[in-house]
């Protein structure tokens, strides 16, 4: 590839020889030096076009003379378009980099390696460290183990410990999955179950942090069959393909977490009394089970399969204990049985049905039996507790008072200061909201909405003090400069 001009320059020479004629040479010379070096069958025939195109690119600058066209000005073709744009052109790009390395590799021990191929090979490990770097660190993120994954979430993440526990196990997993498309793993589909606001989304919001495929968040409820109005699995697919920057082979090993899943799995009666949910389910198990889903994107198909992508399905499933109790005394034939046909809203006895949840019962609670198996993990999750409110305000790293904190320390250098008590006042309002931790935001937000405003404006401010009038009555917070005595606040807790 080192002297393409050079060559194609040789076979033009020959009498008769047409444009069409030297585009048919560029292709059969690239495939040639291609198939020298790399495996034919993993051609992509694609990205070979792509660089065909570049050659020509150089052949028709005006401002290239002839004998300065080379590989070297091929490249500078290439980073034009990566500098334009990674997402359009990175997948190719990438792609034909590596060919070409290998490529001058193969020509420099051909002979005596010389200052040519070092400065070409030199140019072409710096556009892969430019802009592509970050896949040595994409590599050593996926290569965390279960348990290094896990004592990343007990940072942020307040007790779940089976939860965190079942989802470090399947994103370790998922990462031998890509690095290895090859070898057939068992399947792994984690089921959370819990209450609002117990810390589902959040354990994957963390797992976000620490891994760089693709991930996408959606709210399943409103899912529909594709005969019916409303959002479909596709949807869901797409999202993940635009999460991708719309390179495809990303997006087939993100990671899908669908929320408010057990809402699928109530019936949904449409108007010519078909149980819609029922299609639903029938669908999401072909894009569970490892499938191609065509998809429709500005007005072009292409099919996504879904074989290597990790799905994590979560929701509260209220009453799934009742079901389990149903099941048993059905198993049991006690007399006097009374079957239960829809969910009950009451507190979930975790531990009951964290010692008998099985598919069966996920079955008699709404979920299609061949979904129900698709399922490997399930994991119950704990209804928060006083004492877990209390120690997710003050003990993660990047808890919401931390956060106010910093916020505070930047605009004004002031400490922020809430007692025991209005932090206990703070948990017992967040514990009456059904949304439960997600309620903390709101809580704090509150009655921090007046000092950040203020804050600024105050001269020699030292502390801001936030005790339980705030919270419960809405009163002004303790303001204290350095002129005051700071003595009485001994027993305030500072962050």
């Amino acid at each position: 590839m080192i002297n393409i001009y050079r060559v194609m320059e040789r076979i033009m020479a020959e009498p008769g020889q047409t444009h069409a004629d030297e585009s048919e040479e560029v292709s059969r010379y690239i495939l040639e030096r291609f198939v020298l070096v790399c495996d034919p069958e993993e051609a992509d025939v694609d990205a070979l076009g792509y660089l065909e195109m570049l050659y020509f690119r150089v052949k028709d600058d005006k401002r290239i003379l002839p004998e300065l066209r080379s590989l070297p000005r091929i490249l500078d073709k290439l980073e034009e378009d990566l500098a334009y744009s990674r997402e359009i052109f990175g997948e190719r790009a990438a792609y034909i980099l590596e060919f070409l390395e290998a490529d001058t590799l193969r020509h420099a021990t051909d002979k005596s390696s010389n200052e040519r191929e070092k400065l070409i090979l030199g140019r072409i490990l710096c556009l892969k460290r430019k802009y592509f770097s970050e896949s040595s660190t994409e590599e050593k993120k996926e290569r965390k183990t279960p348990v290094e994954i896990k004592a990343y979430l007990d940072d942020y993440v307040i007790g779940q410990e089976d939860a965190k526990r079942a989802v470090s196990t399947a994103v370790y997993g998922h990462g031998k999955r890509v690095r290895h498309p090859s070898v057939r793993f068992a399947p792994d589909v984690v089921l959370l179950i819990g209450p609002s606001g117990c810390g589902k989304t959040e354990i994957m919001r963390r797992i976000r942090e620490i891994t760089d495929h693709p991930m996408v968040f959606t709210d399943v409820s409103s899912l529909g069959a594709s005969q019916y109005r409303g959002r479909h699995k596709e949807d869901i697919l797409l999202e993940l393909y635009e999460e991708a920057g719309r390179k495809k082979s990303l997006a087939e090993n993100g990671i899908v977490f669908m929320d408010e899943f057990d809402k699928l799995l109530l019936p949904a009666i449409s108007e010519r009394g078909v149980n819609i949910h029922d299609d639903v389910q029938a669908q999401l198990l072909t894009m569970l089970e490892g499938s191609e889903v065509e998809l429709k994107c500005d007005g072009h198909s292409l099919l996504l399969d879904t074989s290597h992508i990790l799905f994590v399905l979560a929701g509260a499933f209220q009453g799934i204990d009742e079901f389990i109790r149903a099941d048993k005394r059905e198993k049991s034939k006690i007399s006097g049985h009374i079957g239960f046909t829809s969910p009950l809203v009451k507190d979930m006895d975790v531990e009951f049905v964290r010692r008998n949840i099985n598919h069966e019962v996920l079955m008699k609670y709404g979920m299609k039996r061949e979904l129900a198996g698709r399922i490997s993990s399930i994991s119950v999750l704990e209804a928060l507790t006083e004492k877990d409110m209390l120690r997710i305000l003050t003990e993660p790293k990047d808890s919401l008072l931390r956060r106010y904190e910093r916020e505070l320390r930047l605009s004004c250098d002031a400490e922020l200061v809430f007692t025991e008590d209005a932090l206990r006042a703070v948990a017992a309002e967040a514990l009456k909201s059904p949304s439960g931790a997600r309620s903390l935001q709101a809580i704090l937000g509150r009655c921090m909405k007046e000092v950040l405003y203020r804050a600024p404006d105050m001269a020699d401010l030292r502390r801001i003090v936030i005790d339980t009038d705030v919270i419960t009555e809405g009163a002004e917070p303790r303001y204290i400069t350095e002129n005051e005595d700071a003595e009485q606040h001994k027993g305030d807790i500072s962050l």
